[in-house]
């Protein structure tokens, strides 16, 4: 087996190139759509060099040429093709297994990955997986396109393993490095919540409760790799409480018990309604009392909302009262609007001859309010 970090054991830290480049390269995008090549750094690309090429670009008049050539591949077609255009490159050879690809990376602007097998020169049945990453000085137009690769000869996999046992364990990996890659953006979310404040607060509580939504779909839909990550944080899954073990991954296990139960109610309700994660801050803005409102209906044994509300619940009630024209209008402190962010609210007042004085403002869940809009709907 020649080193390329082929192994027949897949470990829990996902140790394919092509998924770790991949996540490298996009890390280096920020606010482009292309990173520019002085972006990388050698020091992390150094334990790929030798299964990696480095295609240049920037003559628009000449085909492209090789500007980096990995010490393996190299060995591979037992030539200096470094300098040399793409068309020197011999066939059925690793390198030209990438740079076949590298049209594509032009048309769709971005990285592409690619595995096969193919009979080398030597004949032998050569299974490879790789990747090529784009990179631009501009942010636009492509100058250089990084490729990678790892492969492994049929002669050197074992002899119990056949072709679906080799994929199963190398689609493992994959599987779960997407459910790593979306976990770490749940935490990255989760972290960025914790800093926001005010009505900012809430919505980017709402959005990172509907990507955590989409991270349980995930988890749902590769089992054996989500009890290989609950196992490496030393978590369980729980039957009775599906959405638990997911929001611990994400804000951590020791976050607060009470704050984690209401969040998987408002999941599990979001579930029930056949909400994705895409809807779930709509769902939730949209919804009476938010995620306590959420927590509410649960308790109560609510099914699924169906289209049009029923006449005379809150939700009508609350449309009914936005269509009302106001009868006075103030500013008040911004230290009260930190209070309270709902649209709708109770003002607590106290007469002063003509003039009445805002003594609080209470907050649209509280109890209460769904009695009021239900007597001022009735005597309106």
């Amino acid at each position: 087996m020649n080193p390329v970090e082929y192994s027949g054991e897949v470990s829990g830290e996902e140790n394919r190139i092509t998924f770790q480049l991949y996540d490298y390269w996009l890390g280096l995008t920020g606010d482009q759509d292309i990173p520019p090549l002085k972006a990388l750094t050698p020091e992390y690309i150094a334990p790929y060099r030798n299964n990696m090429v480095l295609i240049d670009l920037r003559d628009p008049e000449k085909e492209p040429t090789l500007q980096v050539i990995g010490q393996l591949l190299l060995q591979d077609v037992d030539q200096n093709l470094v300098l040399a255009g793409i068309s020197e490159i011999p066939r059925r050879s690793l390198l030209s297994r990438i740079t076949d690809h590298y049209m594509e990376v032009l048309a769709n602007k971005g990285p592409i990955s690619f595995d096969a097998e193919f009979n080398n020169r030597a004949k032998e049945k050569i299974l490879y997986r790789g990747i090529l990453l784009p990179f631009s000085d501009d942010g636009e137009n492509i100058n250089f396109i990084l490729g990678a690769i790892r492969w492994i000869s049929e002669s050197d996999r074992p002899d119990s393993e056949t072709d679906s046992e080799i994929n199963t364990k190398m689609n493992f990996g994959a599987d779960l490095s997407l459910l790593q890659s979306q976990l770490d953006d749940c935490r990255k979310l989760v972290q960025g919540q914790n800093t926001a404040t005010d009505l900012r607060s809430r919505k980017s509580l709402y959005k990172t409760l509907g990507a955590i939504l989409d991270f349980h779909e995930t988890c749902c839909a590769h089992p054996d790799q989500y009890s290989e990550l609950l196992r490496s944080e030393g978590l369980k899954a729980q039957k009775r409480a599906p959405y638990t073990p997911c929001l611990k991954l994400c804000f951590g296990a020791e976050y607060d018990k009470t704050r984690l139960t209401e969040y998987a109610a408002a999941l599990s309700f979001a579930q029930k309604n056949h909400k994705s994660g895409t809807e779930m801050p709509a769902f939730l803005e949209g919804f009476p009392g938010g995620i306590k409102g959420c927590v509410q209906a649960m308790r109560e044994g609510r099914t699924i909302i169906t289209g049009a509300p029923a006449q005379g619940s809150q939700e009508e009630n609350q449309r009914i009262i936005r269509d009302l024209p106001p009868i006075a209008n103030f500013s008040i402190e911004a230290s009260e609007t930190a209070v309270c962010e709902d649209e709708l609210c109770l003002i607590l007042g106290r007469r002063n001859g003509t003039d009445i004085d805002v003594i609080k403002i209470l907050k649209e869940e509280e109890k209460i309010l769904p009695q009021i809009l239900k007597r001022l709907i009735k005597n309106r």
